[in-house]
């Protein structure tokens, strides 16, 4: 069981690009994915928690789309949006650590994959975490 969980993945506006790789002349896409992550604290979670405790999170982009191969470029900007905290804001860490973005299988089978976000994020005394995320994947 886990301290947070995700409580919603809200997808922004998705932008595509079309466009020339100055080096080659071949065609790029550039697409662009954005929105925000919900964390909440878990009301069932029972154990102690050091100020220095992170846990691993990770979900899909919810607009992704599938990509049979992985793309040849990925690039994640994740952000803190808002935070509620109980404890003195001074002994809270803010911000996540380790982001990273992968083209994983889909979990319930099948040959697609899509975009899958996963980092650290700390969770001493955090209540309720929003992040938001931009990830840019060229073809």
């Amino acid at each position: 069981m886990d301290y947070l969980d995700v409580a919603g993945v809200v997808a922004g506006p998705r932008l595509v690009f079309d466009g020339t790789d100055p080096a080659t002349g071949a065609t790029v896409r550039t697409t662009v994915y954005s929105g925000y992550v919900t964390l909440a604290h878990n009301r069932a979670w029972r154990g102690a928690v050091r100020g220095t405790d992170t846990q691993p999170i990770a979900f899909f982009v919810p607009d992704s789309a599938p990509y049979p191969q992985p793309p040849a470029t990925l690039w994640l900007e994740l952000s803190l949006r808002r935070i509620r905290t109980t404890a003195n804001p001074g002994l809270v860490t803010f911000g996540s650590d380790n982001p990273q973005v992968a083209v994983a299988a889909d979990p319930r089978g099948g040959a697609h994959q899509w975009l899958q976000i996963s980092f650290q994020n700390p969770i001493y005394e955090n209540e309720h975490v929003e992040l938001n995320y931009r990830v840019t994947v060229q073809e």
